[in-house]
């Protein structure tokens, strides 16, 4: 039986159907151990996000071993901005097998509460994991500054490069554009900056969800909890080929954040991960009257073998990424009530 060095994570999201996969990877990669889910504002409201987190753990038989908690509700400045064009009104739309949550948001203790104990019974190994805006993690840094040197990485989807799919000039990326004062709060900080991994649209532009990955997500159509996540790529395949022109399927972002933070920490999944990525100092513009407003720009380049720098992904092998999330499904599948 083989034996994974465990990676302690804390899964910051909006859901969104792609973060629905995120959540099947923390949930059944062995390689992660899920502490807790934060469900924030950003796809959808957050009302809606925290039901769809509550629901996906429920589909997937991991509602009484996951604890879901509110993540942030609002940006720190700028007006709520949700993503009904991709993700429809309900964050998670496209389906009718998401089941009623069968727990409901854990209430006794907020999650800035719930992530410092984490953070502190893990200390130097805990790894913070958002693909929402990164108000969350912002704002647990604000607040509790201390837990800075005890973070290993924080890894992110989110930002780009060389792409963008937001702003009236499609310059920005929607988690970045959304909060881009939060994003600076990391990208700025010199302590958090180098320990940030950004799975941007630069590298997550390639996880096409094909028809043939779909048609593999469904399998022989006896399993419900496949047929689920097989509606909710239609769904999302159909909503990125009229908003944003995809023809061959739909991008999947958030997981990547997962395979990325694989590569980094784990030495024998990075042979297989073949992640190539560059070192930089980022900044998010933040003017509101730029109509390039929340573009991740560039500030300086490092060594990708040093250690200065966030590490910013291009590209991975994304038939090993295919392959996880299979695998995740089929023991998922095996335990799924739905």
């Amino acid at each position: 039986m083989t034996v994974f060095k465990r990676i302690p994570i804390w899964l910051d999201c909006d859901p969104g159907h792609d973060d629905a996969v995120a959540i099947l990877l923390a949930c059944f990669d062995p390689r992660f151990q899920l502490l807790g889910i934060s469900a924030s504002y950003g796809n959808a409201p957050p009302k809606n996000t925290a039901y769809n987190a509550l629901s996906v753990v429920t589909a997937l038989g991991a509602a009484n071993r996951v604890r879901v908690y509110a993540g942030a509700q609002k940006p720190w400045v700028r007006d709520a901005i949700y993503a009904p064009d991709i993700h429809g009104e309900s964050g998670l739309d496209g389906t009718s097998l998401l089941p009623i949550p069968i727990v409901g948001l854990v209430t006794e203790t907020t999650y800035l509460e719930a992530i410092e104990q984490a953070v502190e019974e893990h200390a130097g190994e805990f790894c913070f994991v958002s693909t929402g805006s990164m108000t969350s993690v912002a704002t647990l840094l604000r607040e509790k500054s201390h837990l800075k040197p005890k973070i290993k990485y924080v890894s992110i989807m989110g930002g780009g490069i060389n792409v963008g799919n937001r702003n009236v000039l499609e310059s920005a990326e929607f988690n970045i554009w959304i909060d881009p004062q939060a994003a600076n709060f990391l990208f700025l900080d010199p302590i958090m900056k180098d320990k940030c991994i950004l799975a941007g649209l630069d590298l997550t532009h390639k996880a096409i969800a094909t028809k043939q990955v779909q048609q593999t997500v469904l399998g022989d159509g006896t399993s419900n909890l496949r047929k689920l996540f097989y509606e909710l790529f239609l769904f999302f395949s159909r909503t990125y080929e009229n908003v944003q022109f995809f023809e061959k399927g739909p991008p999947v972002h958030d997981p990547l954040a997962l395979l990325a933070l694989l590569a980094i920490e784990d030495e024998g999944a990075a042979q297989k991960i073949q992640f190539q990525y560059k070192r930089m100092d980022l900044h998010a513009l933040e003017d509101e009257s730029d109509l390039n407003i929340g573009q991740t720009q560039v500030l300086k380049e490092y060594p990708t073998n040093g250690s200065l720098g966030t590490i910013v992904g291009f590209d991975m092998n994304m038939e090993y990424f295919w392959q996880q999330v299979y695998h995740a499904l089929d023991k998922a599948a095996q335990i799924s009530p739905i």
